[in-house]
């Protein structure tokens, strides 16, 4: 069942109103709902995951592979969506059927205000090495997500990695829509041990227009002997300038 398959994590953001001006309730309204909503992907994404992995690796040795492909695409849909299942269907659905997802388009709108997009291990189309199952973290060499959809905009690229063994610097690489980004991670960002996860930014992707179904890759080191342990890989909107 798992399709190491790409997760996008989409979390709205509103303007802050200006001072000793209360926000109008329809503001209010839908910052608690983003607020929600957010709070409801961290929880389910995970899980999502997990399950995307058992589909991968059933689909493997199934001899029906159509249905394993198209409850992949239909959590792929899911996460694209925002990583949030609708539990009250869930609990509506028939003894063992799948929990079914928040009605949605068949190509849903892109947010345009903020975006996070969060690729763990367990999403990826292509992981080398091949990580344990339901590892939450795994030493990589190279990777590849399929970015279901992103909107145009200015992305920080960062890495959420482990990397104790810091004898020679890691050279880095994000490849996405014919932009490459390149940058070593040197000695003094060597962390203390491999449970001990730091956070460190390759550069920024421009994109000048929407982008659906594309791949990004990333290469760290020497592949055949990788070092650094990648817990995610990260994609967000640069904050604002004080």
């Amino acid at each position: 069942m798992t399709r190491l398959a790409f997760i996008l994590l989409l979390a709205t953001g509103t303007g802050a109103a200006p001072a000793q001006q209360p926000a109008p309730p329809a503001t209010r309204l839908r910052q608690m709902e983003a607020i929600y909503q957010k709070e409801l992907s961290a929880r389910h994404i995970p899980l999502l995951g997990k399950y995307l992995l058992e589909l991968q690796r059933q689909a493997d040795s199934a001899a029906d592979k159509a249905a394993y492909q198209a409850e992949i695409t239909r959590i792929q849909q899911i996460i694209s969506s925002g990583g949030v299942v609708d539990l009250i269907a869930a609990q509506q659905a028939p003894s063992g059927g799948m929990p079914m997802p928040v009605p949605m388009p068949e190509t849903p709108p892109l947010e345009r205000r903020q975006a996070l997009i969060a690729l763990s291990p367990a999403l990826a189309g292509r992981f080398d090495p091949t990580p344990p199952p339901d590892a939450t973290a795994a030493v990589v060499g190279e990777a590849e997500w399929r970015i279901e959809a992103i909107a145009a905009g200015t992305y920080d690229v960062l890495v959420q990695y482990a990397c104790p063994d810091m004898s020679a610097e890691v050279p880095l690489r994000v490849e996405f829509n014919d932009q490459t980004l390149a940058k070593p991670l040197g000695a003094a960002r060597a962390t203390k041990d491999a449970r001990t996860f730091r956070i460190f930014r390759v550069g920024s992707l421009v994109l000048t227009r929407d982008h659906r179904g594309e791949t990004l890759r990333l290469t760290a080191g020497d592949k055949n002997n990788p070092r650094l342990i990648l817990k995610s890989l990260i994609l967000t909107r640069p904050r604002p300038a004080d």
